[in-house]
């Protein structure tokens, strides 16, 4: 006879079967957590200031936040946090992102345990994109009852080309008769066309995400937000800046040819630059003429590393025209790795996007000057290639707004551009960004924005408000405090 239940067991299987129909229909019904869990969750808390009023009733929210992959995570990076295995993390991550779903699109940068964060965005749809063989990627969340994915493009940093024909000299420009066009297609071009065409000096997998959010309630209206995570080195300013050259010329592309009608276009993530560096200036008054101290320390960055030839030497004229560079689906990159552990570290074999801080000599371990068949531009050279891409430059919803109200850390205040200057050139912009972003017993900086493409229909009328440093204790990742070494940003736009 087969066993049977007893009225005991049937009475407490009708009663789960009754709670897990009750939590299908309330999801957001969040069950009583004990003191203990509370505790683990415990983050700090930051509201939502007004900076300008908009008469539209078209607004969206966005956050980013790069969230520290735990396959990165390295004691010597972080001396005295208390706060790095997976299992003391976890909890404050899902609780600080369960505070940003109330934004609409939310950005994430080293993302590798996606399937952990699901329960935190019940409301959002996802697209995902990883760098070549990375744990860790790109995450863009989107509240679904406002926007569904017309198009998505992930754009490969290292494939892009700075100079899209072929380099004159090693000194290409973009106007006058140096413009030359390339005589060879990707399918049957040289790896040395290759290397001058695409201008880069390290190999560094990094890649940017784009994507056309359409409105679901508005015909042919949406949002184009793209996200990435630039190359980390501080030494290394030139890279920065041709990734961003080349990450925006895609936007725009991308914008041409999938949009039909106008949108407002932010970049949101995790530069690695800060305010006191030729990238940011570049980027957000390319007209300006930079202090020569930055121009130098540009220039000292042009080093081409044996990455680049390792990689170069691996194409051939077959395999050229399999780059990824115009590889639209993100869903073909590899997925997330999802560990179960919880040790402080998952080795990621050579990925060096986290190292401790180096001597000047291991800085440029493993470079060399670039020659005339590498495509490294100078500044005089590259700085057209910009103000093609950007001739007005992006705005920042921190700096060209006003957040501070009392005696808040700015960039400025915080004494961010001593590192050159006694005293800060009136014309340098970034003075108004928050005093930190990422904030380490070994590294406080200010690394991460939100990016308007020009578009006068658009205004910043809210920020997410900046943290202290009185609020950081010695340093993040701190339990009660952050469980990332960054800090999330966000705007409110309204058009």
């Amino acid at each position: 006879m087969p066993y049977q239940l007893t009225p005991a067991q049937l009475e407490l299987q009708a009663a789960r079967r009754a709670a897990k129909l009750a939590a299908k229909a309330n999801p957001k019904a969040a069950p009583k957590l004990s003191s203990e869990e509370l505790e683990r969750r415990r983050i700090l808390k930051r509201d939502w200031v007004q900076v300008g009023q908009s008469d539209s009733k078209r607004r969206v929210r966005i956050v980013t936040w790069n969230v520290l992959a735990q396959t990165l995570v390295r004691r010597e990076l972080f001396p005295g946090s208390d706060c790095l295995k997976w299992g003391e993390r976890k909890p404050m991550l899902l609780a600080e992102l369960e505070r940003h779903s109330s934004a609409d699109i939310i950005c994430l940068q080293e993302c590798d345990r996606l399937k952990e964060f699901l329960p935190a965005m019940p409301d959002h749809s996802y697209i995902e994109a990883f760098g070549p063989n990375k744990k860790h990627g790109l995450l863009i969340f989107f509240r679904r009852s406002r926007f569904r994915a017309r198009s998505q493009r992930t754009v490969y940093l290292d494939e892009e080309e700075l100079s899209p024909y072929t380099a004159v000299n090693g000194n290409a420009s973009i106007n006058g008769q140096d413009k030359q066009p390339s005589s060879s297609s990707k399918g049957d071009a040289a790896p040395g066309d290759i290397g001058r065409r695409r201008g880069g000096s390290r190999c560094t997998r990094n890649v940017g995400l784009v994507v056309a959010l359409e409105s679901v309630d508005a015909l042919d209206q949406g949002i184009v937000i793209a996200t990435t995570h630039l190359f980390w080195h501080p030494k290394f300013s030139y890279e920065r800046i041709r990734q961003l050259i080349v990450l925006a010329r895609a936007i725009q592309t991308f914008k041409q040819n999938e949009v039909r009608t106008p949108w407002p276009t932010i970049l949101a993530g995790d530069l690695n630059m800060t305010p006191c560096e030729a990238t940011y200036q570049l980027i957000t008054s390319p007209s300006q003429a930079l202090p020569q101290e930055l121009v130098d320390e540009f220039e000292t960055s042009r080093l081409v590393h044996t990455s680049v030839d390792k990689a170069l030497s691996q194409l051939g004229p077959a395999s050229a025209d399999q780059i990824p560079a115009n590889d639209d689906n993100p869903s073909t990159s590899p997925p997330a790795v999802d560990h179960d552990n919880n040790d402080e570290k998952d080795d990621d074999g050579d990925d060096d996007e986290q190292e401790p801080p180096d001597t000047d000599e291991r800085s440029v371990a493993g470079t060399r000057h670039p020659g005339p068949n590498d495509g490294i531009l100078s500044f005089e050279s590259l700085v057209p290639h910009l103000r093609e891409v950007l001739p007005e430059g992006l705005s920042s919803a921190y700096d060209t707004s006003r957040w501070v109200s009392g005696n808040e850390e700015t960039f400025e205040r915080r004494g961010g551009f001593k590192r050159h200057f006694e005293n800060t050139p009136a014309s340098l912009k970034g003075q108004n960004e928050p005093g930190y972003t990422c904030y380490t017993p070994l590294f406080k900086l200010t690394l991460d924005y939100l990016l308007l493409f020009p578009d006068d229909r658009v205004a910043f009328t809210a920020l997410l408000r900046p943290a202290q440093s009185g609020d950081l204790s010695e340093g993040l990742p701190r339990k009660g405090i952050c469980a990332s070494d960054h800090l999330a940003v966000g705007c409110e736009l309204a058009w």
